[in-house]
């Protein structure tokens, strides 16, 4: 199916055009230089922008797809998880698109498309183990498809993307600093400083990430002033550490679930050099092919990956959204059930 998708969870506006899973057009507006004044983003001017620029950007799709609203099938939305005045524009505009081309519309939740984004031009692989990292998302789960989903590991607290932008802020380096904490990291020495490994002698498969970020609270005010080495040093610790956590809790759940066929990390934190190669790395023990999305637009939040986690879910039976019933689910978890009515 050729789908038109919708993805306003937070501070992207973003629209696709998909054809079954390959990506025709993607355009990503992003809103960070508008949030970057307040150190986070502010749910409501998110939502302002994401009206402001909605129609372009639909329009910008459809014109790169070079294909005309007669040669779309359906509308895939995001509906949950994310930001509530955010998820509420995406809404409004898909079912105004639904019902003006008088096509069907398909509630999708944000965190199966992000699955999705490692199916992107391929086909799904099934059973497989779906490590999603993101700022606002940590967790593991063991997918028998996209509709069938347990949930293994999920952080007690912060996102690792959280703790990196947090880390990032303690050390002046703006918002949003996970991208630069890491480039920090490439250059320093993981070996100067001392961290814990988050949950390394608990026998839990679940994350967490906010003793981490208080262990350099500490580190930061023992060594103040920080010098340009300090700071390079403290961020290849802290990657360190924080990856360390990831990869042993990965490890323990392929240990208790051999059925999987593959391994995909998806999210934004996805895009990160040092974990992908960890993590082919330890795929690669249990003779298991990593599977991850383009660095390139498919990492981040997209509107792509709806369009490709739509047509995955219509192949399992998921049916077309009752128009007036569609409403946003903020807290919406990965393995929420998915309706097929």
């Amino acid at each position: 199916m050729r789908f038109l998708a919708i993805d306003t969870s937070c501070d992207e506006t973003s629209v696709a055009v998909t054809d079954g899973t390959s990506v025709v057009s993607n355009v990503i507006s992003s809103q960070i230089r508008y949030h970057k004044a307040y150190g986070g983003v502010v749910p409501m001017l998110a939502a302002r922008l994401h009206t402001e620029r909605i129609d372009a950007v639909v329009q910008l799709a459809l014109n790169r797809s070079k294909l005309s609203p007669d040669d779309i099938d359906a509308i895939a939305v995001t509906y949950g998880p994310g930001l509530a005045p955010a998820l509420q524009t995406g809404i409004a505009k898909a079912k105004e698109l639904a019902e003006g081309m008088d096509i069907p519309l398909y509630a999708i939740n944000h965190m199966h498309g992000h699955v999705a984004s490692v199916f992107a031009g391929g086909e799904p692989v099934f059973p497989l183990m779906a490590v999603l990292v993101s700022g606002g998302h940590s967790e593991i789960a063991v997918m028998q498809s996209m509709s069938d989903v347990e949930i293994v590991s999920e952080t007690l607290d912060d996102a690792l993307g959280e703790a990196y932008d947090k880390v990032a802020k303690m050390l002046g380096l703006g918002y949003p600093g996970g991208k630069v904490v890491a480039k920090l990291a490439s250059q320093g020495d993981p070996t100067r400083f001392h961290l814990p490994i988050p949950m390394h002698r608990r026998d839990t498969p679940n994350l967490s990430y906010s003793g981490l970020k208080n262990a350099v609270r500490l580190l930061i005010k023992e060594n103040e002033p920080l010098s340009g080495i300090d700071v390079t040093d403290i961020c290849a610790a802290f990657e360190q550490a924080a990856q360390a956590s990831l990869l042993k809790k990965v490890k323990m759940a392929l240990d208790n679930h051999p059925e999987v066929k593959a391994v995909a990390m998806a999210g934004g934190v996805a895009a990160n050099t040092r974990l992908r190669r960890l993590l082919r790395h330890l795929a690669a023990e249990y003779g298991l092919p990593l599977m991850l999305p383009p660095k390139a637009n498919l990492c981040t939040d997209n509107a792509a990956m709806i369009g490709i986690a739509a047509e995955l879910l219509v192949r399992e039976g998921l049916e077309p959204a009752v128009l007036p019933e569609v409403d946003r689910v903020p807290g919406l978890r990965l393995d929420d059930p998915v309706d097929f009515r």
